[in-house]
């Protein structure tokens, strides 16, 4: 495989992106021996958790090359991972294939190589930008960047992005970083709006959804994906609460301290459908966008299972006497 697979590390101790890291890159490395893994971290990191992570130098055995930069360790490690991120086609030679840390890769990647595109990315959560459940805060998010997406096809995940080693992708990475800092002068803190108003040049195309399979909305695609997204952002303290067994912090914390993939992780690499919750419902059309809205979780947060409620029995006898009449 010649396109290189990249990962972006800003981590400490109090978080588990390296574990996430490890673990993503770990199954890349299963499935493509010969690819060149490349780490870009920045200083902080580089001197600090990278060296003193239980999983230290088993993780960095899997890359080829760690590129360290020299960024403000003042900085957020939000913001400084993100300025890795909108950054790294300046840091990086040659094509590659950025992952984000929390994926799972599930077979080999070679096919990239041949990809007919300068820039390729998949639709964020699998659909037409008019059906997206986030469309309105997606909106209001790139008009304070000045850009009107409404017209837009699509609004592309930057979890998974293909960036060959062109002028044009290095024009790219230089106005989204501009961008990314423009908007986040202004509160917007994640790096896909302005990832959304710069490639309004048309410069990205579109990925085939397996290449980067969202758990929560991706499930027609698990069986021939290529990159499972789990997204680490619903980390739940309850089992039973959790969509994807990488989702819990405990999982990877066992990870951290064994120094190595467990059992349990393991059997999820074997097949990631393993990682789904044991008792897992999938929704589609109207429940999805339901299920994302402010109502239903304040309704959510104060639901007990198996207690009765007042709102629960004037709706039994709102559905009884309809049914009598």
């Amino acid at each position: 495989m010649n396109t290189q697979l990249l990962y972006v590390l800003v981590s400490g101790p109090a978080d588990v992106y390296m574990e996430q890291a490890y673990v993503s890159a770990y199954s890349a490395a299963r499935h493509n021996p010969h690819a060149a893994l490349v780490l870009l971290t920045d200083q902080l990191t580089a001197d600090g958790w990278l060296q003193e992570n239980p999983l230290s130098a088993a993780f960095k055995a899997l890359f080829s090359q760690v590129i360290v930069a020299p960024l403000d360790p003042e900085l957020p490690a939000m913001q400084r991972s993100r300025m890795l991120k909108t950054g790294m086609r300046e840091y990086v030679k040659g094509d590659f294939l950025f992952i984000d840390a929390d994926t799972i890769v599930a077979r080999p990647l070679d096919e990239m190589d041949d990809f007919p595109a300068e820039m390729a990315a998949v639709p964020d959560l699998h659909c037409p930008f008019a059906d997206h459940p986030h469309r309105r805060a997606t909106l209001n998010m790139c008009k304070k960047l000045r850009y009107d997406a409404s017209g837009d096809d699509w609004y592309f995940n930057s979890g998974v992005l293909l960036v060959r080693d062109t002028p044009s992708a290095h024009d790219f990475f230089k106005q989204w970083q501009k961008n990314y800092l423009a908007g986040y002068k202004k509160g917007i803190r994640p790096d896909q709006p302005s990832f959304a108003k710069t490639y309004a040049g048309k410069l990205v195309r579109r990925l085939p959804d397996e290449w980067n399979c969202e758990v929560q909305n991706g499930v027609r695609y698990l069986q021939d994906a290529y990159i499972v997204h789990y997204m680490v952002t619903n980390v739940s303290a309850s089992q039973l609460d959790k969509l994807y067994l990488l989702n819990g912090q405990d999982v990877l914390l066992r990870v951290r301290h064994s120094g190595a993939i467990t059992p349990e992780v393991q059997e999820v690499l074997d097949n990631p459908i393993k990682g789904y919750a044991p008792v897992t419902q999938v929704f589609a059309g109207k429940e999805i966008h339901f299920f994302r809205t402010r109502r239903y979780r304040w309704m959510r947060d104060r639901y007990i299972a198996g207690k009765g409620s007042l709102l629960e029995f004037l709706l039994k006898v709102r559905d009884h006497l309809f049914k009598k009449r």
